[in-house]
């Protein structure tokens, strides 16, 4: 089942019937925005997001009541200080928890009801995990990594189970196994030019759920995915270097830009598919 659209976020949101599924979204990726922030907290620690099963604050480790742990409002409601001991408590968890709120409404928005929105989902959850850590730690976690992959893949193959999109289901794994494949080679040939890895292989693990989903929705999306992250790599790059805080041969984490790059052909991929296919003088 899915809403009547052309793909555009504008006519989907224009359908009243497609409210509802927006709205339950945005609410659930709320919530599930502060389990991500439990990942990002406790993966590149080495730790487990079940054990403890209870939120601490960072600063003294006391639990944290579910009065005070209700997404964006009650770091709002207590000024982004921990009720027990008053330190500050970072912005980047109400942050994150908006972030995957608004990324769920929206992929809600685009897609519809249809049976591939829980990888879509999945998937724009773990961009968020994934980007976070490797700011932070210039990482992205097996642990995140090597669990996305198999979940995608079985959430694509029930939904080709459930609508028969089998041949979308065939792109999604050639694709999946394409992408990582390539970015490999890219930095084995970069370490033997310069000596040093040109991406981590967090990246390259995050490839194959990223190839899955940029897969199934089909070709022009792959290219759009890959034209928009390294656009965005090539734009923050020069900007660094030119704010002198970057080198030509500094690491700079990439996972930031797979992020950019798969979201925007999962979000905008149908129009800017249109105008790719102009300006290439295929329309």
């Amino acid at each position: 089942m899915a809403f009547p659209t052309d793909g555009t976020l504008t006519l989907v949101l224009m359908n009243v019937a497609g409210w509802p599924v927006v709205a339950l979204s945005g609410l659930f990726g709320l919530l599930l925005g502060s389990f991500a922030n439990v990942a990002i907290h406790r993966w590149p620690r080495k730790g487990s997001v079940l054990r403890p099963a209870t939120s601490r604050c960072p600063a003294c480790g006391t639990d944290i009541k579910p009065y005070d742990n209700i997404p964006v409002v009650s770091w709002l409601a207590l000024r982004g200080r921990c009720r027990n001991c008053g330190e500050p408590i970072s912005w980047r968890y109400p942050v994150v928890e908006l972030l995957v709120g608004v990324i769920w409404a929206l992929l809600a928005a685009v897609h519809g009801l249809t049976w591939a929105l829980p990888a879509f989902l999945v998937i724009g959850w773990a961009l968020v995990v994934a980007t976070v850590i490797d700011l932070e730690h210039r990482i992205i976690p097996n642990k995140l990594t090597y669990r996305l992959t198999p979940v995608i893949l079985a959430l694509l193959v029930a939904a080709a189970a459930l609508s028969g999109q089998w041949s979308d289901l065939r792109r999604a794994v050639l694709v999946g196994l394409a992408l990582p494949g390539g970015m490999f080679l890219l930095s084995e040939i970069f370490r033997t030019l310069r000596g040093q890895a040109g991406m981590g292989m967090g990246d390259v693990k995050l490839a194959f759920s990223l190839g899955l989903v940029l897969g199934w929705l089909g070709g022009w999306q792959v290219a759009i995915g890959l034209y928009a992250t390294v656009i965005a790599a090539v734009v923050v790059a020069a900007i660094l270097m030119a704010a002198g805080r970057a080198r030509l041969a500094s690491r700079i984490p990439f996972g930031p830009y797979l992020a950019i790059g798969t979201l925007v052909a999962m979000l905008a991929g149908d129009p800017l598919a249109a105008v790719l296919r102009t300006w290439l003088g295929l329309a």
